[in-house]
């Protein structure tokens, strides 16, 4: 019997991008593409979210969480928030138990306020950073979630994965091997990659903007790396994506900007 019931992807607003300038080798144009986010159901843990997406509605550092959107040219509507999205599939939030986020970044947890109540999960360098590099320049304090969150580190994997092949460390995310993690820092601090094998899945946040520059082997402009927390890691990540790809042709790796839905 699986362990993971069900896994959806929501589309919770847009991000432009302008291919030209971000990679040398492309004939791609200026392109919208979706903010992903995962929900997935475990059988045991009920349902949990991988990433929440950004909301209008927070009330902290409003300046500079609008200034944030601005920079990235994120776009979205009340409609694209995940509690409206939950609310339209007759799910009501509180049934969102668990929260595992990617990264720090606005698009990434900006709607954590918003969920009613949750046990938020990671590696325990992720957590720190969520809560307390507050100067950060991946952090805003407008996305910090209530003090009273229950928090939770992962326990290392101890049994057998593709992803040891090629990662240091594999972390169990709900202690059943049913979601794996690896650290795939470098497009941001302690930046974190899901592996979920029953759906041969691997969602790998924002650590290209999409599964293109690993199919065309597209190479990042100045202007890319100058955007990454740490340029060298974020190439570093890269090559070993696309070596995980090249071994493992049949596990799908997705980015918080895929435009294919894949499940």
């Amino acid at each position: 019997m699986k362990k993971i019931v069900s896994v959806r992807c929501f589309r919770c607003g847009f991000e432009e991008f302008r291919f030209p300038e971000l990679y040398l080798n492309t004939d791609f144009q200026t392109e919208k593409l979706p903010v992903n986010v995962l929900l997935m159901e475990h059988r045991k843990a009920g349902h949990i979210l991988i990433n929440t997406g950004c909301t209008k509605l927070l009330k902290k550092s409003p300046l500079a969480y609008s200034a944030y959107l601005l920079k990235h040219k994120l776009s979205f509507g009340k409609e694209d928030s995940i509690i409206e999205q939950l609310l339209s599939n007759d799910m009501d939030p509180l049934c969102i138990k668990k929260v595992l986020l990617t990264h720090t970044n606005a698009e990434c947890c900006g709607a954590l306020p918003l969920l009613p109540r949750y046990e938020l999960l990671g590696t325990a360098q992720l957590l720190y950073v969520l809560k307390f590099e507050e100067d950060s320049p991946n952090m805003l304090k407008s996305t910090l979630p209530p003090e009273n969150v229950p928090i939770k580190a992962f326990n290392v994997f101890k049994g057998e994965t593709p992803l040891k092949s090629c990662f240091k460390y594999v972390f169990d995310v709900l202690g059943d091997g049913s979601v794996l993690a690896v650290d795939i820092s470098g497009a941001a601090n302690a930046m974190t990659g899901y592996f979920i094998p029953e759906e041969n899945l691997f969602f790998a946040g924002d650590a290209a903007i999409d599964e293109r520059a690993l199919d065309n082997d597209l190479f990042p402009t100045e202007k890319l790396l100058s955007a990454q927390y740490d340029a060298d890691e974020y190439l570093s990540v890269l090559a070993t994506l696309r070596r995980f790809h090249r071994e493992n042709p049949d596990i799908r790796i997705m980015f918080s900007h895929s435009g294919e839905i894949p499940v």
